[in-house]
């Protein structure tokens, strides 16, 4: 599982860099809480990154986003959550595809960085 998360924080890692974000500093326990610090122009952003297996996508926790913002929020930091799902891209059935390999290739489901809901 640990495996797994980080490998959707280098997923979210990129497309940061790629959408001109600059990262101050990653986490890449399971259990922290945000994973990723960046800076985007001059607002400061802080991501929950949540990955799953297929064919499911990460999920954001209402208690999580709950203790995220309360950190957060008062300090003028944008929270955004960034939900994941990974797929063995070898597998040729949902059994298969659900149990992504260490050294194999993967399909990724990443739609972006989302609003942090409110519950």
């Amino acid at each position: 599982m640990e495996q797994l998360h980080q490998t959707g924080i280098r997923v979210v890692y990129k497309y940061l860099i790629d959408n001109g974000y600059r990262v101050l500093d990653v986490r890449m326990g399971l259990h922290e809480n945000p994973q990723i610090f960046a800076m985007h122009d001059t607002t400061r952003t802080v991501i929950v990154v949540r990955t799953a297996r297929y064919p499911n996508m990460g999920v954001l926790q209402p208690k999580t986003a709950a203790d995220v913002l309360s950190a957060f929020a008062p300090q003028k930091v944008v929270c955004k959550f960034a939900g994941v799902g990974i797929a063995n891209a070898a597998g040729e059935n949902d059994a298969e595809m659900s149990e992504p390999l260490d050294d194999g290739n993967y399909f990724i489901n990443f739609k972006g960085l989302q609003d942090f809901p409110t519950f």
